[in-house]
């Protein structure tokens, strides 16, 4: 029976890989469909984010069957606990990559910044590295891997907080600006996909040892909050 339950849970991390994989690859086509100002890889990227949805709902019904028909050991129930959290991240993912390509036709492209183009396409890699990164950390048990996802998750913060200086810079003229502004929101988007691998890698820690997740802010807010009178 434990055998069998264990593969169960291979195949649960297996299929947590592969959806991350087809996320990431949303993502990656909606952000080449941004530069390429292509109405028909825009679509594309819509239409594919119902295979995502169903990738998540096969996903979801893995968890509650392996909770409700097996008796998981601590362990196992944590990497379910993490594994469900991450199903829902991927799944958001898989939307922010359809609200990226539904700006890819929203404004003309003779506003474009061949700069601002280039510094977008990095962060993308970034963000996608920093995601699939997370996932890797899940998927192994690595805590160490998870703290790089999160790392990778403040560069892409960084960067996020680069893009409105470059911006800034494009000529004062209506195509330009309708362009600039489309490019703030794909960065935010695509600071979105990063923030999503920082939970995720910080959630490793507890899938390896129990150790209790606390989100980043929540932490900062606690220790700049003033004393109780």
């Amino acid at each position: 029976m434990r055998q069998r339950f264990q593969s169960q849970i291979d195949d649960f991390s297996s299929g947590l890989v592969e959806m991350a994989s087809l996320a990431l690859s949303q993502v990656e086509r909606a952000v080449s469909a941004w530069e390429e100002n292509d109405a028909d890889a825009a679509l594309e990227v819509v239409v594919g984010d119902e295979v995502v949805d169903q990738r998540c709902v096969e996903l979801d019904q893995q968890v509650f069957s392996l909770q409700l028909l097996e008796s998981p050991v601590a362990r196992d129930q944590r990497l379910l606990h993490v594994g469900l959290i991450a199903v829902v991240a991927l799944e958001r993912v898989g939307d922010l990559a359809v609200a990226i390509a539904q700006l890819a036709t929203s404004v003309s492209p003779e506003g474009a910044d061949p700069a601002v183009q280039a510094f977008i396409r990095r962060m993308s890699a970034r963000a996608v590295d920093t995601l699939a990164t997370a996932i890797q950390a899940i998927a192994r048990g690595d805590a160490d891997l998870g703290e790089k996802a999160a790392s990778g998750a403040h560069e892409v913060r960084d960067m996020f907080d680069e893009l409105p200086s470059l911006v800034a810079r494009a000529p004062d003229e209506p195509e330009a600006r309708e362009w600039s502004a489309a490019a703030v929101l794909v960065g935010r988007h695509l600071e979105r996909v990063a923030n999503n691998g920082r939970e995720l890698g910080g959630r490793v820690r507890f899938l390896v040892s129990g150790e209790p997740f606390t989100r980043e802010g929540h932490a900062e807010r606690r220790e700049g909050a003033s004393p109780k009178s």
